[in-house]
């Protein structure tokens, strides 16, 4: 994703295309996954986590081990690869970060946030919270050089005599075993009332009902005449709204899904309206480039997943007016634009979605069958559509 695609209008097509593709489940996909048996089963799995090593994931297990499991066609080889390193090393609440160095993994555990050395077999942690009161639910990356992390807390000081929750952003800065707030950001009190994400060094905040807000590392004041802030103004037409936005960690890009909730009303004699798509946006330069790369029906919803370790292929979930039946897709969006492929449909919970380091690929962990499923994408190209979309081939 370092470089710019052919600049192209905000409905403009992806290069090599005449017009993005328009997702349907039925759409080609890559090869057959490789579908293979969890060798721990889901009670004695603390954590998944993404881990820079070829075909592989990280499992910390309840009995305090951390674990690499290497995809092997579909077998799997568990390999320990330290245990104890940190008091209690699945104690708490695990979230999962994307690894913030190619021989790193890291994780928030509580109150803390944990990054493990593979090559080193040490682990450093650093104090997140203000108070005993605050937990931490979600991290991403600010940047990685020099490392900068925004975590979203949970405060439950008012929970007895209030019965709230409070919800808050803070964002700091990695310095050595040091670490120092930059900035807080108040959420309010409803359970995932706020969605946001963070990279390029911004930090994107869209609250109900609001238009989405971009902040830098102090988050002190929205930032409305940015770049992007100003092309996702130029691309909310027709009613369209920000239901998903991804930033990359490092480059000044960003994927953004912009939807509608219900299908409009075509009027005689204008055009149709804007049709709901993903766009990817770049502000490396001036102009500003907008390029879509996927199209979707009104009423569907799209949440975009995690970008792939080399930044170029990203996921994301599709779901239909009711809000269920969610299907995945991948899509290579990088330097080298490719239609989106599909991966067919997921269960609505219970599952993790890991890119693995070395050659691309996408594991999906199913914890409610102790299941591992892997789809190779590295040079992936459509493959005939199979007959049956849904990974765990039912």
């Amino acid at each position: 994703m370092d470089s710019k695609p052919t600049p192209n209008n905000a409905g403009g097509a992806a290069p090599g295309s005449k017009d993005p593709l328009r997702l349907t489940p039925g759409m080609p996909g890559p090869a057959a996954p490789l579908r293979m048996r969890s060798p721990f089963p889901w009670n004695k799995v603390a954590l998944l986590t993404s881990i820079p090593e070829p075909d592989s994931v990280a499992v910390i297990t309840l009995d305090d081990t951390l674990w690499r499991l290497k995809l092997e066609g579909e077998e799997v080889r568990r390999i320990k690869l330290d245990d104890e390193y940190v008091e209690q090393v699945s104690g708490g609440e695990l979230h999962p970060l994307p690894p913030p160095s190619p021989t790193q993994l890291a994780y928030l555990q509580t109150r803390r946030l944990v990054i493990y050395d593979l090559k080193w077999q040490l682990a450093k942690t650093w104090s997140l919270a203000g108070t005993l009161e605050e937990v931490a639910s979600r991290g991403a990356w600010l940047s990685t050089e020099p490392p900068v992390l925004a975590v979203e807390l949970e405060d439950t000081t008012n929970f007895l005599t209030e019965d709230r929750i409070d919800f808050r952003l803070r964002t700091w800065r990695l310095n050595g075993d040091k670490r120092a707030q930059v900035g807080m950001l108040e959420l309010g009190s409803v359970v995932g009332a706020v969605k946001w994400d963070a990279g390029a060094g911004l930090v994107a905040v869209q609250r109900p009902g609001a238009p989405l807000e971009l902040y830098g590392p102090d988050l002190a004041k929205p930032q409305p005449e940015h770049p992007l802030a100003l092309a996702l103004r130029k691309l909310a037409v027709d009613g369209l709204g920000v239901q998903s936005l991804r930033l990359h960690h490092a480059l000044p890009v960003a994927l953004v899904a912009l939807g509608r909730e219900e299908v409009p009303k075509r009027e005689e004699g204008k055009p149709p309206p804007e049709e709901p798509g993903i766009w990817r946006v770049s502000w490396e330069g001036a102009p500003t480039v907008t390029t879509r790369v996927a199209r979707y029906a009104s009423g569907e919803s799209v949440s975009l997943g995690a970008l792939s370790p080399e930044n170029d292929w990203v996921h994301y979930r599709v779901t239909d007016a009711s809000g269920k039946n969610p299907h995945l897709y991948v899509q290579q969006v990088g330097a080298a634009l490719k239609p989106p492929l599909a991966l067919g449909a997921v269960p609505e919970s219970g599952v993790a979605l890991l890119w693995t380091g070395g050659a691309t690929s996408l594991v999906m962990y199913d914890g409610t069958k102790d299941a591992l499923v892997q789809w190779k994408l590295a040079g992936a190209a459509p493959a005939k559509p199979p007959a049956s979309p849904k990974p765990d081939g039912k």
